[in-house]
């Protein structure tokens, strides 16, 4: 039986087949668990001793916890934060880690939280229905970015189009099983993800037309729906940036009121005062 299989390189996601019921794979016995030399394989394991993450590396890399966020949330919500490395294989090439990577990941499937694994079980339909929307937004997004040299205003109003479009694909699971529940879990606790970069061109905008206080307003609505987006440097950026635009105003509110008590002629005195 023919077996597909999924791994990512550097030239990117690639898809090969082979042919099935190949021997299984075994962690190598002379590999070096302490200083694993040049490229190798790892793996994490849970205190019973199953394997739930496959990567390969060099150096420390197995040891480092720089991590996508299921990887986290499976690591501290559901296992304490206790985990143990395994060196599978080492003293490698890079082109070999590739191959073997894919070969573990292909073996261990189905208990894995590695984004890229073929035990991720996708809706195909739901999936392209999702980058659909999502790639057509973007691209609004991108067209926006070239508008701004001309136009700020038609810049902020298609910026505003893109944050209104988010709604219409950010609710659709693209996912099922094991990385599903752990992406659910997240979105529970930290809330969903829109499209910042559209929030963070349109307070600019909005800024450099003189209305801070709109940005203000845009930005708490967004992030009131999009709370997973907090956690970006982003959302950091976004609110320095209208808390001085904001500033200045004050600031030039008064100053404007001064100027204009100097220029405006005396007013007559009214008799009795």
């Amino acid at each position: 039986m023919m077996k597909l299989s999924v791994r990512l390189t550097n030239l990117g996601v690639v898809v090969s087949s082979s042919e099935g019921n190949q021997k299984r794979l075994e962690p190598s016995p002379d590999a070096d668990q302490d200083h694993p030399r040049k490229h190798y394989i790892y793996a994490h394991l849970d205190d019973s001793g199953e394997i739930f993450y496959i990567g390969k590396g060099s150096g420390r890399r197995a040891w480092s916890t720089k991590r996508q966020s299921i990887w986290h949330r499976y690591v501290d919500k559901h296992l304490g934060g206790k985990y143990s490395v395994r060196i599978l294989q080492d003293n490698l090439s890079l082109e070999e880690t590739e191959q073997l990577e894919s070969d573990w990941i292909d073996q261990h499937s189905d208990t894995l939280v590695n984004w890229v694994s073929p035990g991720r079980v996708l809706d195909f339909d739901a999936s392209q229905r999702y980058h659909r929307l999502r790639n057509s937004n973007r691209s609004l997004i991108q067209q926006a970015k070239a508008v701004e040299k001309d136009d700020l205003e038609q810049a902020a109003a298609m910026y505003m189009q893109a944050i209104d479009a988010i709604a219409g694909y950010v609710s659709i699971s693209t996912e099922k099983g094991l990385v599903a529940r752990l992406l659910e879990e997240d979105i529970a606790e930290f809330g969903p993800w829109g499209e910042v970069e559209a929030l963070d061109r349109l307070s600019m905008c909005l800024i450099r037309l003189g209305r801070p206080e709109e940005a203000a307003g845009r930005a708490q609505s967004y992030f009131a729906r999009y709370k997973g987006d907090l956690r970006f440097a982003a959302a950091k950026r976004i609110f320095g940036r209208i808390e001085k635009a904001l500033a200045r105003k004050r600031k030039e509110i008064p100053s404007a009121e001064r100027a204009e008590q100097r220029l405006a002629p005396d007013r007559p005195k009214v008799a009795g005062r």
